[in-house]
């Protein structure tokens, strides 16, 4: 399926529903030069089978990346940027991104500031991938703290999904749901209502396919990418800042970065949810909710803090209606915290 997806000023085409074979085949790659950027992972999984669909009057070479979520450093972009040196100016280039997240942003950044006249393409691996490609929004981050170093806005040409790329995984599927749960939190309560139902246990997740969500998602992220896009990212950001914060991965951080921001609507502005239903719903899907005892909460809500007032939170007004921006007190974060720490309890021993 085909759609003309607007952001902003901005368009970009969407192919979904097709392989990957099948989007390829399609596009004209004749007397191009070609840049692959992906993750090492995605390397080895598609660097042959990507080979055949290149025409002999082209030619393509890999900017093999790190797996991890925050690929787009300095040092990568960096090197990136020392890589295209050589590529002629002079030919058709087309600059395709495939893997995570972190592959979108740094070649879409790349594409965005570099002397080259170039077009972009981006193949997402997962939702969460997905998610980000349309955002239209790409960073470059510290090499140390993963901090925001530079930000610009740039539309791919087009966005070729597979959706069976994100169903063969496994652990990566429980983060893409988190990408599905943040648009009912941010957007559309009985989306995440129905998210409930449809995914009632870990094995109902695992057996069930995407591909009813991308439609979804292009139409949330097509009028809420920006919100979208922040919700749960500064409580994200602020395990890279705090003490022990290593003891998480970086999809851990993303799943608390989440919850904790839903969490400290849901205590301050006391919305009418049921966060422990929530949270029993989340354990059933086999996410880990308790929080490494290495990890200092006072010291992690100051760099929540910090944060937030450099760049204040969307609070909701409820749950699925983003309101008024907000900067979290110190004693709203301590309720926030206290709050969880009682459900978790609960949870455990009953």
């Amino acid at each position: 399926m085909e759609v003309t997806y607007r952001n902003k000023q901005n368009e970009t085409l969407i192919i979904y529903g097709e392989t990957v074979a099948s989007m390829m085949r399609k596009k004209d790659l004749k007397n191009k030069q070609i840049l692959f950027c992906g993750n090492q992972r995605y390397y080895d999984l598609y660097a042959e089978k990507l080979r055949q669909f290149i025409p002999k009057s082209s030619t393509h070479e890999w900017f093999i990346t790190p797996n991890n979520r925050y690929c787009n450093t300095m040092e990568n972009f960096q090197e990136l940027i020392s890589f295209l040196d050589r590529f002629s100016r002079q030919n058709e280039t087309i600059f395709m991104g495939i893997g995570n997240e972190g592959v979108i942003e740094l070649l879409g950044f790349t594409h965005h500031v570099a002397n080259f006249q170039a077009e972009l393409c981006f193949l997402p691996v997962s939702l969460r991938s997905f998610a980000q490609s349309l955002s239209f929004v790409d960073q470059i981050v510290s090499d140390k703290t993963l901090m925001t170093v530079m930000e610009i806005e740039e539309a791919p040409k087009s966005i070729l999904f597979d959706h069976t790329l994100a169903d063969q995984q496994k652990t990566g599927k429980m983060v893409d749901l988190l990408t599905l749960i943040r648009c009912g939190i941010v957007c559309d309560y009985p989306f995440l209502q129905s998210l409930y139902v449809n995914f009632p246990t870990r094995e109902a997740l695992l057996q069930h396919s995407f591909s009813a969500f991308s439609e979804t998602l292009i139409n949330y992220y097509q009028e809420n990418s920006r919100q979208l896009r922040r919700f749960g990212k500064t409580f994200e950001k602020a395990f890279f800042q705090t003490e022990n914060g290593s003891l998480l991965s970086n999809s851990m951080k993303t799943m608390f970065g989440l919850l904790f921001e839903l969490a400290w609507n849901v205590t301050a502005s006391d919305l009418h949810f049921n966060f422990k239903n929530f949270m029993i719903w989340l354990v059933r899907l086999g996410f880990p909710i308790m929080m490494p005892e290495g990890i200092s909460l006072a010291d992690y809500g100051q760099q929540v803090i910090a944060l937030a007032q450099e760049k204040p939170l969307a609070g909701l007004v409820q749950v699925g209606e983003v309101g008024m921006n907000k900067i979290p007190t110190e004693k709203e974060l301590l309720r926030t915290f206290e709050a969880y720490q009682k459900i978790v309890t609960e949870i455990r021993g009953e």
